[in-house]
């Protein structure tokens, strides 16, 4: 398995992002009152949340079947991993320096930005040492 995504430091980046993807998944759709409460969203949050954690959990299936089959021509899936990361970081950023971080009850954290800005790190790491890979 080392050997199909070019090191352990590649897999235990690969695998972070997995773990990460699951844990936003869950939290997002099955655990979702909690993670609106968590951050003061409201009950009106609650089908975009469940949204967003469509996209998260489709992704965490999808790098669990990429770590069993291999990785070999996955550039578009990690690229799409390193974009959307890029988007969250600078959308996460405007948000909770925005008007809405001053909405009562609102709990907004550096999370929204600090948490994609990691995984932007990690993705551009993949895409770097998994370049003969991911490109096959």
């Amino acid at each position: 398995m080392v050997e199909n995504f070019g090191g352990s430091l590649n897999l235990i980046v690969w695998i972070i992002l997995l773990i990460a993807s699951a844990y936003y998944g869950y939290r997002c759709l099955f655990q979702t009152k909690a993670f609106t409460d968590q951050y003061g969203f409201s009950d009106n949050a609650i089908f975009m949340t469940r949204l967003v954690g469509t996209q998260v959990g489709a992704a965490a299936i999808i790098s669990l079947v990429l770590l069993i089959v291999g990785p070999a021509g996955a550039w578009a899936f990690v690229t799409w991993g390193w974009t959307q990361a890029l988007i969250a970081a600078i959308a996460g950023y405007m948000t909770v320096n925005s008007e809405w971080a001053n909405i009562e009850g609102v709990k907004a954290t550096a999370e929204g930005y600090l948490a994609p800005l990691v995984f932007l790190l990690l993705n551009s790491i993949l895409l770097f040492n998994m370049g003969d890979i991911l490109y096959a």
